[in-house]
């Protein structure tokens, strides 16, 4: 397996002009990445949240035994976080220095820098600080929001502009690892502004949007990737920010809202969070009359605001900031050290960016002692400080190796933003049906007008090589846009690129009044087309153009996703966020057909001509909307595809050389494009000591790929036929569960892995003797009487202990409600439900549904009784349970107690019967002229199901952010399959249109391989 790096780099990247090569690429990275993690593939470690009230209880241990080991000065030290600067100007180390010595600061927030510079200063601080400090950083896009050397994830009103809040979720789980990487244990995000004033200074384009539930929804899916992955989330900025036209930096922003206003709008999303357990809170300098009537008091040094509103009405338990108190908005009105004492005083727990912390120590140890403050008000915020610390690992400090950082750092920026630039474009009108005419004819009729830049970008290049017509660069005066606006006539299309805006919208965007001119010169041609790569709210500067489509950012995967949709290879899918004038309101925004009719369930409201354009269209895309019809056509000549057969050659030697060094004792490797085969060989033997050759026809014990290949399409099935909701709790459909604590699970839930189940019971070891062989009393070498379950060859289980399974199982806890683990007891549970549905047998339902009716001649349950045993590989030689090799019978130890067949493992088949039910899933549940499933429902069930983990409904799913990713950085997110223990895996690409199915009997002969 050493040389597996370097020759998969040598595959992997050695084209890329034909798009099928890419899908080669695919399919090796899958392959690698199974070859690497099958030994553990069954199972998944849990992910860990940082959520303050979840995990109190070992945190609060730790905080008490260190509070009392400090003083008071120390303790109150605890409360000030202080600005750090890694390098700029500002660059203040021995300034740091001195606060850690002098008044033994709890904190740190770092601003300005580079990430090596910055990780060595937090070693060197942390060695310094007798107690560990609290790092925090605004990475509201990443780290590269302050520091030099990493780039921006995109802005949050581009991710508002995307329908599928997931994204959300994955980029900020991303984040987290940057976060992570760097020692930093708080990101000051999400921020939960509500965006409805379009001349906001200061939030504007760091806000999702306008709508609320969006800002709730898309905050939500950033605060779980944050906390999910270990990094405290704060939401921002209380009690919200968004309607208002001063910035806070500098001076004091008044909001006249009542306070029933404020709760229906501005406060709603800070009570979601809330409720789903945001670790921290970070207060606005704002001032409110409805919540505090004193006279320039700022919502950060209100009593009203914060202990009475956000601890007491809210219940919030977290950590609650100051925002910066050296800001204008409050510093303007008060002196340093007062403003700290009033700050904590109305029940702020950190007081960050203090301006004199020696002053704010001493205002507080003075009030103390007057008896304004109590030791019990001390105590309350710094054992929560120190609570945080040990949540955060503070309590075991490891120092931040700084090998490969800045490369670290970068890794998941790239294919984040190409997810989000193609899911966020946004076209709000077009017309005169300048894309279209794009498609038809290509650019070689089209001039391209740059605005904001002087020399080609990315997408002009691109464009170019296409055969672009002509570039025009904005005029410097009114008369060269007089000639500029003659010469564009003579073209058939002409694309205005609006780029280098400034996203705050002081000071005109930071464009010229000529260049504002030439934009609404030229827009206002019937054969233009704006891409608008910049803050949405600009366009209300040219509110005459007749066609516009939105970018959001000048990035250059924003400028690839742009020259994909010109030319015609991808459809835009984006929703304005916010409304930018009465023609272009939140919402809008022109998608493809199956998108725009998809949207009826998100509830996004489409103009009419959009309703027009899905009408005018319904009939020619059924076929796209109820999936295309692609039965596999079997061994077709690679090169007839456009793929380099020396490019699949390579594939052959890696494999045959890692059959050579044990890995497996042999393969069988199949991969598809648009429904035809290019690539099916079957390699080495059965077993390492024997001459039976694999063939294309040998049976392999597909382990948990059982649970996509079987069970979740049973389910599937039922939801198909109205049978069931996967919203369902257990209890609705098992009677035997009502009364335990598994009578409220979800069905959803249980298909995702979220239902709390432990991960898996190892029944067998109860059956077992001090020699560890099956014991007397429940097993007998020949059936009869009450011993009728075939486990193994002259291997029969006693009846009743079927039941005994069954009653551990409801008897196990559920430790693990609201997180990822993953759990064979989630599928036993949804086999019974099948069961109990039908009121047949789990397998005759799946035969009589799916196998037989696709033609599947070599997929069962109980291969040794149903299917020829010559062609069956063996799985195991088991010397710790069966005492024999194992062959025909499910390896999983569970699954041969309940005899064969379970929703967990148990099903045997080949690689091309795997393929087949793959691609009649990629079809969206069409096969040979069969419709075997609803498109919508095979959408339902493939895509992403929520925020907690990367899972489907039933089905894996990639993980960009790379933490135990199944697939590659390749592989779309609409990607689905599945992994089993025995050396196996499927998965399905719609985006590539490919199948690809790995089948070995990694185990034999033991699985500790």
């Amino acid at each position: 397996m050493g040389k597996f790096p370097q020759l998969f780099q040598t595959i992997l990247f050695q084209g890329h002009r034909v798009h099928l090569e890419m899908q080669i690429r695919l399919i090796f990275l899958l392959l690698g990445l199974c070859m690497g993690i099958m030994p553990v593939i069954a199972q998944s470690d849990a992910n860990s949240s940082i959520s303050l009230p979840a995990r109190l209880t070992p945190a609060q241990i730790w905080a008490d035994s260190v509070y009392r080991q400090l003083n008071m000065d120390q303790r109150l030290g605890q409360l000030f976080m202080v600005a750090a600067y890694s390098g700029g100007e500002k660059m203040n180390r021995p300034l740091i220095e001195q606060l850690i010595r002098e008044q033994q600061i709890g904190g740190l927030i770092f601003m300005q820098g580079t990430p090596t510079a910055q990780a060595l200063q937090t070693n060197d601080y942390q060695k310094m600080s007798a107690v560990p400090l609290l790092i925090g950083m605004d990475a509201e896009w990443g780290l590269g929001m302050r520091l030099t050397g990493v780039r921006d994830f995109p802005r949050q009103l581009m991710l508002g502009a995307i329908r599928d809040s997931t994204m959300v979720y994955t980029m900020a789980a991303a984040i987290a690892n940057q976060c992570k990487r760097l020692g930093v244990h708080i990101d000051f995000a999400p921020v939960l502004d509500v965006n409805n004033n379009p001349n906001n200074p200061v939030i504007n384009f760091r806000s999702f949007g306008e709508d609320k539930e969006r800002v709730a929804r898309w905050g939500y899916q950033y605060m779980r990737g944050l906390q999910e992955y270990g990094i405290m989330a704060c939401a921002k900025h209380f009690p919200g920010h968004g309607d208002t036209d001063v910035d806070s930096h500098k001076d004091l922003p008044v909001i006249s809202k009542s306070k029933e206003q404020l709760d229906a709008l501005e406060l709603y999303p800070f009570k979601r969070l809330i409720e789903q357990g945001i670790g921290a809170v970070m207060v606005a300098h704002l001032q409110v009359p409805a919540l505090d009537s004193n006279a320039q008091t700022p919502t950060t040094l209100s009593e009203p605001t914060i202990t009475q509103l956000l601890k007491e009405d809210l219940g919030f338990k977290g950590l609650i900031f100051t925002d910066a108190l050296n800001m204008q908005g409050v510093a303007k009105y008060f002196s340093p050290g007062e403003i700290d004492l009033k700050a904590f005083m109305a029940g702020n727990d950190v007081l960050l960016f203090s301006q004199d912390v020696a002053s704010g120590k001493a205002q507080l140890k003075k009030a103390i002692v007057e008896g304004r403050l109590t030791e019990e008000r001390i105590a309350e915020s710094v054992k929560k400080i120190l609570a945080a610390k040990y949540l955060a690992g503070l309590h075991q400090f490891v120092p931040i190796d700084t090998t490969r950082c800045i490369e670290e750092l970068n890794q998941f920026v790239s294919p984040i933003r190409r997810r989000v630039a193609d899911a966020a474009i946004t076209l709000i009108r077009d017309p005169y049906q300048v894309i279209p005419t794009l498609h038809k004819n290509g650019v070689k009729k089209t001039a391209y007008v740059a605005v904001g830049i002087q020399t080609e970008n990315e997408l002009i290049k691109t464009l170019s090589e296409q055969g672009l017509g002509d570039v025009f660069f904005a005029p410097e005066n009114a008369k060269g846009l007089k000639s500029l606006l003659k010469k564009l006539h003579r073209y058939e299309t002409v694309l205005l690129g609006v780029h280098k805006l400034s996203p705050y919208p002081g000071k005109q965007f930071g464009y010229t009044a000529l260049q504002w001119e030439t934009i609404r010169a030229v827009s206002e041609l019937e054969n233009c087309l704006v891409l608008h790569c910049g803050n949405p709210y600009a366009i209300s500067n040219f509110t005459e153009a007749n066609a516009v489509m939105v970018a959001y950012d000048d990035a250059e995967e924003t400028q690839q996703s742009l020259y994909r949709i010109l030319m015609g290879q991808t459809n835009t899918q984006g929703l304005l966020p916010v409304t930018v004038y009465a023609k272009a309101r939140f919402g809008d925004g022109l998608v493809s057909m199956y998108n725009a009719l998809g949207e009826v369930r998100d509830s996004i409201l489409f103009k009419q001509q959009q309703r027009d354009l899905v009408a005018e269209h319904l009939a020619s895309t059924q076929t796209q909307l109820s999936g295309s019809d692609k039965p596999l056509i079997c061994c077709v000549n690679p090169s007839v595809l456009g793929i380099d057969i020396k490019t699949l050659d390579k594939i052959d030697e890696f494999i045959n050389e890692v059959i050579s060094q044990g890995a497996f004792p042999g393969c069988r490797i199949l991969a598809a494009s648009n429904g035809k085969v290019f690539y099916d060989k079957a390699f080495g033997r059965l077993r390492p000591d024997s001459n039976e050759m694999v063939e294309l026809n040998t049976i392999y014990d597909l382990a948990s790929v059982t649970k996509t290949m079987a069970t979740t399409l049973a389910i599937m099935k039922l939801y198909d036929m109205g049978k069931l909701n996967i919203y369902d709790e257990l209890g609705k459909h098992l009677p035997s569960v009502r009364g335990t604590d598994k009578e409220r699970l979800l069905l959803a839930d249980i298909l995702a892995h979220h239902a709390g189940l432990v991960a898996w019971i190892p029944f067998y070891k109860e059956t077992l003797d001090s020699t560890k062989h099956p014991l007397d009393s429940l097993y007998k070498p020949m059936p009869g009487g009450r011993y009728t379950i075939k486990v193994a060859d002259k291997l029969f289980l006693r009846n009743d202990w079927r039941d005994s399974i069954w009653q551990r199982i409801l008897r196990s806890p559920l430790e693990n409600k609201g997180r990822y683990v993953y759990s064979d007891l989630d599928f036993m549970f949804l086999q019974k439900v099948v069961e109990q549905i039908t009121g047949r047998g789990f397998d005759q339902f799946l035969a009589s549904s799916f196998f037989t009716p696709l033609g599947l001649k070599h997929t069962a349950f109980n291969a040794k009784r149903n299917l020829p045993k010559a062609q069956i590989a063996p799985t195991e030689i088991d010397g710790y349970f069966r005492h024999q090799i194992i062959q025909g019978y499910v390896h999983d130890m569970g699954a041969a107690m309940l005899g064969g067949v379970s929703g967990h493992a148990g099903l045997f088949s080949t690689a091309n019967d795997v393929a087949v039910v793959y691609q009649m899933l990629l079809n969206g549940g069409l096969y040979k002229g069969k419709r075997y499933l609803k498109k919508s429902t095979v959408d339902l069930f493939t895509n992403k199901y929520s925020g907690i983990s990367r899972r489907g409904l039933g089905f894996d799913k990639p993980d960009l952010t790379g933490r135990s990713s199944p697939c590659c950085q390749q592989a779309s997110l609409k990607t689905f399959g599945h992994q089993g223990f025995t050396g196996t895996c499927v998965w399905a690409d719609p985006e590539h249109d490919l199948v690809f199915v790995f089948l070995s009997n990694r185990t034999y002969p033991s699985a500790e391989n």
